[in-house]
């Protein structure tokens, strides 16, 4: 399939999805760099936490690589002005915040500084690292409001100050599925869990680089207890997979989402569960056009059957990549740029959620609809193009 039409599109948009503003308006906080949006319409107008991530991607390598670093700092610059990094970059989404991917953000940013200049990029490296480490301390382990995420285990759960279950969904960025039966206060979720995971053994990392080998240790034990336990509660072996955690029922919650491909990804799953998880449950989740998000659907559940998206796939990529399992990790980047592009070829457009069961099929809208732009399509579809050569 021809993907020139979708990449000239794509680099023709990112301009009409970069924004620059410094001062605060009305609800939107200002940030002193520029920063990409999801979509060129109405909604989604600000900087969004994860997102950002996946849009950042997109622009590595080309003449907006600097949006990698821009964006990494604006997110610093939030939550040494907030103590949180909010879900996007208004007031009334201070109250939340998203899946905690500053770290990705770091080493992507890392790794463009590191090519002009070391002394510069190690010390970059040290200061925002230091700020991941506060956040994860205040907000992804507080015991108490503004951030009470950590209830259970010492594991850790989505939350927002106003206690509610629909609004902690949104901090998941699952905004809405059917994972934790809408009981999303009483769930500790896979993916959460495994991102921090990760974090964890980032600060590992960080602590050897630099020579302190007794700080190293601390955090390389803080992962591993945290890995233990997320495997104790998360792993069902009868069934091979990975799933939420129900604290009021002390069980795993039965509905399997994408979310079980996240210790893969973390690098925390066993050779042994990677490979049960290929075998046995990727082929439950791949269609024509891709990754389902979960294996039900519900109407107005825009993360469920039979939508795909973006992050997700490049998630459970890097994660069967992590493993071994390439042949896998490239056929489903392939159907998924395959998706984008017949999609394209009818609309001239990309899109924030794909229908993965019928390529050209009707989505599920969820309470946002259809939007067209899309920041972390694009961002995904570039960096799987670049890898498939």
């Amino acid at each position: 399939m021809d993907y020139e039409p979708v990449l000239d599109y794509i680099v023709d948009f990112w301009p009409k999805l970069i924004r620059h503003q410094s001062q605060d308006e009305q609800t939107k906080i200002g940030l002193p760099q520029p920063y990409i949006v999801p979509g060129n319409e109405e909604m989604f107008q600000e900087m969004y936490y994860w997102d950002s991530f996946f849009e950042a991607l997109g622009v590595v390598g080309t003449e907006y690589e600097h949006l990698v670093i821009d964006m990494t700092e604006d997110m610093l610059y939030l939550f040494n002005r907030f103590g949180v990094i909010p879900n996007g970059s208004r007031y009334y989404f201070l109250s939340r915040s998203q899946p905690p991917f500053l770290n990705e953000m770091i080493w992507l940013s890392y790794d463009i500084l590191v090519k002009k200049d070391q002394k510069q990029a190690d010390e970059f490296l040290a200061r925002a690292m230091q700020v991941s480490e506060r956040e994860h301390e205040t907000v992804w382990q507080g015991t108490q409001q503004p951030h009470k995420r950590l209830i259970y285990a010492g594991l850790s759960r989505y939350y927002d100050i106003n206690v509610l279950d629909m609004l902690a969904s949104c901090e998941s960025g699952w905004d809405h599925s059917t994972r934790c039966d809408d009981r999303w206060l009483e769930h500790l979720p896979v993916d959460l869990n495994a991102l921090l995971y990760r974090r964890e053994k980032d600060y590992e990392r960080v602590a050897r680089m630099q020579g302190d080998s007794a700080r190293a240790e601390s955090w390389a034990a803080r992962a591993a207890q945290r890995r233990d336990t997320l495997i104790d509660l998360m792993w069902d072996g009868g069934q091979g997979f990975f799933f939420d955690y129900d604290i009021a029922a002390k069980a795993c919650n039965p509905t399997p989402s994408l979310a079980g491909f996240y210790p893969l990804w973390a690098k925390l799953a066993t050779p042994e569960q990677a490979a049960r998880i290929v075998r046995e449950w990727l082929p439950r989740f791949e269609f024509t056009g891709g990754l389902v998000t979960s294996l039900d659907a519900k109407a107005g559940r825009q993360w469920a059957y039979p939508n795909g998206w973006a992050p997700l796939h490049w998630i459970v990529v890097e994660g069967l990549m992590n493993y071994g399992f390439n042949d896998h990790a490239q056929r489903i980047m392939r159907k998924w740029c395959d998706n984008c592009t017949a999609v394209f070829n009818q609309t001239g457009a990309m899109w924030e959620k794909y229908n993965v069961v019928q390529i050209g099929g009707k989505e599920e809208g969820g309470l946002y609809g259809s939007v067209r732009g899309f920041g972390w399509s694009n961002g995904v579809f570039m960096n799987f193009f670049r890898r498939l050569g």
